[in-house]
């Protein structure tokens, strides 16, 4: 999959700068071509992502935050937004999807774990359920506060990119 990453400098839009990257499954892990230069990393994802990379040990934070991907590396926080000749279409659709309060499958994956039930209330942002798609777990986030209506799929299911996971209904005004 590559991607071109631009950076995000708080309070000032884009900085200019980009970055190419390509990541494809290796092994026990990934090979990451950054800006040219390849990287083997082999590790945990999650909230704090330990790995190793060309054999040496990294610690850091990788997470998604809406459209950016927020890296957090040795005291140092940034922010990239994804450009991809397909994201316009992406954005609009993600953004249509989070108006309905549904999350959608983002690739093909296995669903790994709900974190929810139907009836519960969710706030914003709260971890929902989790999709594994190429060795990374991915928590999928509530896109609104509301009530869990619809939960498509259970634990092991294989879904397509784009099959509805859950429905949250808002909260009446």
């Amino acid at each position: 999959m590559k991607i071109v990453l631009e950076r995000i400098v708080a309070g000032h839009g884009v900085e200019g700068s980009e970055r190419e990257v390509d990541i494809r499954p290796e092994a026990d892990g990934f090979a990451v071509t950054l800006d040219g230069a390849e990287r083997l990393a082999a590790g945990q994802i999650g909230e704090v992502t330990r790995a190793l990379v060309d054999g040496r040990p990294v610690e850091a934070s990788v997470r998604r935050e809406g459209d950016t991907v927020v890296v957090e590396y040795h005291g140092r926080r940034y922010v990239y937004r994804i450009r991809d000749a397909r994201a316009p279409k992406i954005a609009r659709r993600r953004h249509e999807e989070e108006a309905r309060g549904e999350i959608h499958a983002p690739m093909p994956g296995l669903v790994v774990e709900i974190l929810t039930e139907v009836g519960e209330s969710v706030e914003v942002g709260c971890p929902l359920v989790v999709i594994e798609a190429m060795k990374m777990q991915n928590a999928l986030p509530a896109p609104l506060s509301g009530k869990v209506t619809v939960i498509a799929v259970k634990t092991g299911t294989a879904v397509e990119s784009g099959a509805l996971l859950i429905t949250v209904t808002p909260d009446e005004a």
